[in-house]
């Protein structure tokens, strides 16, 4: 039983690491990331994960020492990569970055060469609403720098209703859905060209 969830604590900037950032129009607000830093963050990543609507999905309510060793194995695997998500100088989220071929993802659906997978999670309830679909983009867009990403592949739990109706507004399509060890899933696909027509035909409407 999770009991009421810790306060969230301050976490660093530490704007050097910074591996994107993007200025978004319609909020005024800077939306950057940078890589995670276990030292730093494991108190404030297992603050979130105490919380109802990330550990719902996410599982992983565990002991703070649990997740430092969770984001060290993270950082140390050349087929991950996580990060904090900001709004200009406050955390509101975290993504893990993962190559789908060399994880149990591609063991169960059709992934392709081209492919980039991503777990997402927005830390606080009150951003969900607010800056859900801001982050949302920019996560995509941080993505498909990276050189040689044809797609953005995901596999939230098919129970997850909001989220799928966050990814289906960004541009993901449902291409199936697949039995994953810890959850039945919707296996998530946005293509590069549907992401950017998009994008572009919602920032005309936008001007």
């Amino acid at each position: 039983m999770i009991g009421a969830p810790p306060p969230t604590p301050a976490v660093p900037l530490l704007t050097e690491l910074t591996a994107y950032a993007e200025h978004e129009p319609a909020l005024e607000r800077r939306l950057w990331a940078r890589p995670v830093v276990p030292e730093h963050d494991t108190e404030f990543v297992w603050a979130w994960m105490q919380r109802p609507h990330v550990a719902e999905f996410w599982e992983m309510a565990w002991p703070r020492d649990w997740i430092g060793d969770y984001l060290r194995g993270q950082v140390a695997d050349p087929a991950r990569s996580p990060f904090l998500g900001f709004v200009d100088e406050r955390a509101v989220g975290y993504l893990e970055v993962y190559d789908p071929h060399r994880d149990v993802l591609g063991a169960h659906a059709p992934v392709l060469p081209g492919d980039l997978g991503a777990h997402v999670l927005i830390g606080s309830e009150e951003d969900l609403g607010r800056h859900s679909v801001a982050l949302g983009r920019a996560v995509v867009r941080m993505l498909f720098r990276r050189p040689g990403v044809l797609r953005i592949v995901g596999e939230p739990d098919v129970r997850n209703e909001n989220f799928l109706s966050l990814l289906a507004f960004l541009g993901f399509r449902k291409h199936s859905e697949i039995d994953l060890p810890d959850k039945r899933a919707a296996f998530m696909v946005c293509e590069r060209p549907d992401f950017e027509r998009l994008a572009s035909r919602r920032r005309q409407v936008t001007r």
